[in-house]
């Protein structure tokens, strides 16, 4: 190249990269199935099978569980409503301390304050952007209840570390891997690594159903609760038994039955989506990884990185401009490339 294109030179692609795209004839075919059942979303008020969703909800949630290797999978509409619902199933409430990470999609941090809890910011790590273990121990108090740990990126978080941590503070670990489908810590599932995980189908994550979300837990409990807070928290229990569940607060976290329909074929697809976006970025990293000024992502020993996006750091020193400069020089040879300051995806 003997000249940049930001300099007038010709860019190094003739045309933008092309979008990724994750929905083909399977999920058409799935949206008429449920189109020809008359049945686009089936809640029931009461204690019933119906209560738990239609058919398509139900089937995706099992197969869901079946997959990442848990006892409960809860479907809602959004990742959003699934931190939200998690964190009133398992108890938090006015006043309790929830640590949070400074660094990702602003939910991960807000949502303790939908329960008058108080949202207390620990330091992330350099290399992997997860929250830094160190950081949080130096956070807890006597009022902390949970630590929201996110996988950022598609990173999986310092499970033994935090879960250490977790464990000798009587924490609870509410997992975010939101943007980590598919990775795995030591042989483990993003998702699966602390006490309770949620998931991300919003249209840019790896799959999608549009919008949408999973909750996943081994705990009977929780599952129960979760159910509850998706259809309102109404007081619909089996015995008197279960009569502590009916003072609950929920809302319509409900998911469609179409969202779940394109949900079950975009989970067929998980894997081999996985293989070839892990394939790209490795590739990636291992070109960047010759230009002095980029530190490329890390990945954590024992663990797998699926890179929700490929995010890499720029050093101003080495390069002699700065970090805006570069960003205009790099999309001006029309390669993707965003800041998180920039909105939208990365496509």
């Amino acid at each position: 190249m003997s000249k940049l294109a930001i300099n007038g030179g010709q860019p190094v692609r003739t045309r933008l990269f092309p979008a990724y795209r994750t929905i083909g004839i399977e999920e058409k075919r799935a949206v008429n199935r449920v189109l020809d059942s008359g049945v686009l979303s089936r809640y029931l008020g009461s204690w019933h099978q119906g209560f738990y969703g239609g058919p398509e909800v139900q089937a995706f949630e099992k197969e869901w569980a079946r997959y990442f290797k848990v006892k409960h999978a809860v479907a809602v509409n959004s990742a959003s409503s699934a931190i939200q619902a998690a964190l009133g199933a398992v108890g938090i409430g006015p006043g309790d301390e929830v640590i949070v990470t400074p660094y990702s999609m602003c939910i991960s941090a807000t949502a303790p304050l939908f329960y008058g809890a108080i949202p207390v910011f620990a330091d992330i790590e350099e290399d992997y952007f997860c929250l830094n273990p160190a950081s949080i121990e130096k956070k807890i108090t006597n009022r902390t209840k949970a630590i929201i740990a996110v996988d950022l990126f598609g990173q999986p978080y310092d499970a033994d570390a935090i879960n250490k941590l977790a464990k000798k503070h009587n924490l609870l670990v509410i997992e975010d891997a939101a943007q980590a489908p598919g990775a795995k810590h030591k042989g483990k599932f993003a998702g699966t690594l602390g006490d309770i995980g949620i998931y991300s189908l919003n249209y840019h994550k790896h799959i999608h159903t549009g919008e949408g979300g999973v909750i996943v837990t081994d705990n009977d409990e929780w599952a129960k609760r979760l159910r509850l807070i998706r259809n309102h928290a109404e007081a619909a229990i089996e015995d008197a038994k279960t009569k502590d569940l009916t003072n609950m607060v929920g809302y319509n976290f409900r998911m469609t039955e179409i969202q779940a329909a394109i949900g079950r074929e975009q989970l067929k697809k998980l894997r081999a989506l996985l293989k070839k976006r892990v394939k790209n970025c490795e590739y990636i990293a291992s070109r960047l990884a010759i230009i002095p000024c980029i530190i490329a992502p890390k990945v954590r020993k024992g663990a797998s990185h699926v890179y929700y996006v490929h995010a890499f750091r720029f050093d101003e020193n080495k390069a002699g401009i700065s970090r805006d400069k570069f960003i205009e020089a790099v999309r001006a040879e029309l390669a993707p490339t965003q800041t998180r300051e920039d909105e939208g995806p990365l496509v």
